[in-house]
């Protein structure tokens, strides 16, 4: 009966260890929403868009990026023919890469 009861809870702390590592992007809430589009009356609609669904849009601005996932894990910079880009990893609920170029998202990698 111990050997059962040791064995469940090893268990049930491997699943919350692995759901902690998993840990899913999280949408600001609806006060700090409300509060960012109000100090940036300029947004374009796609970011707008893009903010009040939890959603991320080739076009969108690098800071409305920022504002939904914080800082990346990693910044690369790389030297296209036509232009410099960054390359935005995170690491939350899988791999979210934003490629970078002229304040503006070119591209979404979701791995």
């Amino acid at each position: 009966m111990i050997k059962k009861i040791f064995n469940l809870l090893v268990f049930i702390s491997l699943v919350l260890t692995i759901g902690c590592l998993r840990q899913e992007m999280i949408k600001p809430g609806q006060n700090e929403i409300d509060a960012y589009v109000k100090e940036n009356p300029d947004l374009p609609e796609l970011d707008k868009a893009c903010i009040y669904d939890g959603r991320f849009e080739v076009g969108m601005r690098k800071n409305t990026v920022q504002f939904l996932l914080g800082e990346p894990k990693e910044i690369e910079v790389i030297e296209q023919p036509w232009a410099e880009q960054e390359k935005w990893t995170y690491k939350l609920g899988g791999q979210k890469i934003f490629y970078i170029e002229d304040n503006g998202v070119v591209g979404i990698d979701e791995l």
